[in-house]
């Protein structure tokens, strides 16, 4: 048989490289993957579990003031949502992630900037709706609800003053 130049060295070589590799083995053998042992606890470890959890750090609750409380009440097109959104109220900053994440645009996937609640009860850009409404696509983009082609829309004046308070300068760059 014919190989090409340098084959038989390289062949030799990785034998060679096998063999040493094999001896470092039989010194420490590491388990193949997926058959991998968990470490054994010392005796240190397995009496004192306590001190190795970490330490629940206190969490201090967002606080609304009484205008914001007033606006998220005045909002009633999305009771719901608000309710959903004032759960997590006590998980302190926690909390503007959540209302973000309920007041996400499906469009732009921001914050609604002059949101429009439909009839079916999602929050869409003003703007978003009305490039939807261009290409003639007369329904929600969430859901697909039919919203007619005469469809009226008007902004949700109370939960943008709300989240214009939660997220000062989110409006600023849209128009």
């Amino acid at each position: 048989m014919q190989y090409p130049e340098g084959y038989l060295e390289a062949v030799a070589a990785k034998e060679k490289e096998k063999e040493n590799k094999n001896e470092d083995d039989d010194v420490e053998e590491t388990p193949t993957k997926g058959k991998r042992k968990r470490k054994s606890q010392t005796v240190e470890e397995k009496s004192s579990p306590a001190k190795s959890t970490p330490k629940k750090m206190k969490v201090e609750a967002y606080k609304l003031s009484r205008e914001q409380k007033a606006l998220i009440k005045d909002d009633e097109l999305n009771k719901k949502l608000w309710d959903e959104a004032m759960e997590s109220l006590n998980l302190g900053p926690r909390f503007i992630n959540k209302v973000e994440e309920v007041f996400l645009c499906i469009c732009c996937q921001e914050v609604v900037y002059q949101p429009i609640t439909t009839e079916c009860q999602h929050n869409v850009c003003r703007e978003c709706l009305q490039r939807s409404f261009k290409a003639e696509v007369y329904t929600c983009p969430a859901c697909r609800h039919d919203l007619g082609k005469n469809y009226q829309m008007t902004v949700n004046k109370p939960l943008q003053a709300i989240l214009t308070q939660l997220f000062p300068g989110y409006s600023s760059g849209r128009c």
